[in-house]
């Protein structure tokens, strides 16, 4: 706990009673119920107050009515409150984050966009350098389709392999990201979705050396020095 008793110490004894599943408060992480008095006695300060209280009603009508009149018993004090939802207390927290998120996603727009020029070098270098080889297999019978599925299938077994790799390697450190932030989680979807920006990868990068591969003419290529 990260509140400090009044001896100092950080640590709280509890005598736990029960359990109970994320889904059962919402989700959220890591969470506790204890009795509030234990808690209030003990702590060094902020003796008296609460950061938040959760407050159920019976009609979702009558939401704003009640935060209304919660508002008013402490309107004009040192402690005022405000009430609101759920849903627009998450809102506040997406804008609050909003910057960090577009500072993510521009730097894995611009690891993606790295990513696939280097890939793509990789694949137009390994085309320049078997030229003849591609040759000599449109000579025994490759025909121009067999050539361009070949270049795909090699830059797909790097991305593929790579994104996989590191897919497991993200899941693998799941757990350890969890203690620090709440609520993390690597649902299906998001590897459904990674997998499928190594597929893209894969053909970006592979598309113009398949196919210069596949147009490649067996005289000219085997004429080269």
């Amino acid at each position: 706990c990260r509140t400090v008793q009044k001896n100092g110490s950080p640590n709280w004894t509890f005598e736990v009673v029960g359990t109970f599943t994320d889904s059962d408060f919402g989700g959220g992480g890591d969470k506790i119920i204890m009795s509030f008095p234990y808690y209030d006695e003990a702590r060094a300060t902020g003796k008296g107050t609460v950061n938040h209280m959760n407050v159920s009603v019976t009609d979702p009508n009558l939401a704003v009515p009640v935060a209304d009149a919660i508002d008013r018993l402490s309107a004009n004090s040192s402690h005022e409150t405000k009430t609101e939802s759920i849903r627009e207390l998450a809102q506040q927290q997406v804008q609050q984050i909003g910057d960090f998120d577009f500072l993510i996603r521009a730097v894995v727009s611009a690891v993606l966009a790295a990513l696939l020029f280097a890939i793509a070098t990789m694949m137009v270098q390994s085309v320049h350098e078997r030229t003849s080889e591609l040759a000599v297999l449109k000579t025994i019978g490759f025909t121009d389709r067999a050539v361009f599925m070949l270049i795909l299938a090699e830059a797909f077994n790097v991305c593929i392999l790579a994104g996989a790799f590191g897919l497991a390697l993200a899941t693998a450190a799941l757990p350890i990201a969890a203690r620090v932030v709440t609520g993390l989680s690597m649902p299906k979807i998001t590897l459904a979705i990674g997998l499928g920006f190594a597929v893209l990868v894969a053909l970006i990068s592979a598309a113009v050396p398949a196919l210069f591969a596949a147009r490649l003419r067996v005289s000219t290529a085997l004429a080269e020095p």
